[in-house]
């Protein structure tokens, strides 16, 4: 590939809001490849790229609003209201770290 196509490549990737290291990466796993194959293989990884965002996000919306729920949540006591409060952000804490194992309490 010369640095022509190469440029030509990571300003096409840019509509993805990909740079060079994520242009690399997307082209790894090609020999040689031809400008129309490259662009595939970058739009391929800007699609998996925003599935796993999808996925990811999918986690964090609900415990997001597990922690809303819990701070509007009546409470015994200041201390029951703080208790659920920081369980309630731990969970989201976990979903933002990419921990598909969080557990969101019925509202």
């Amino acid at each position: 590939m010369t640095p022509d196509e190469r440029a030509a490549l990571d300003s096409y990737a840019e509509q993805y809001g990909m740079d060079s290291a994520d242009v690399d990466a997307a082209l790894s796993r090609l020999s040689d490849p031809t400008p129309a194959m490259a662009r595939a293989a970058i739009t391929a990884y800007a699609l998996r790229r925003d599935l796993v965002a999808g996925r990811e996000s999918r986690a964090i919306i609900p415990a997001a609003r597990a922690v809303i729920a819990a701070w509007r949540a009546p409470a015994e006591s200041a201390a029951e209201h703080m208790r659920r409060l920081a369980e309630a952000l731990a969970n989201l804490e976990r979903a933002l770290q990419g921990s598909y194992e969080v557990e969101i309490p019925e509202e």
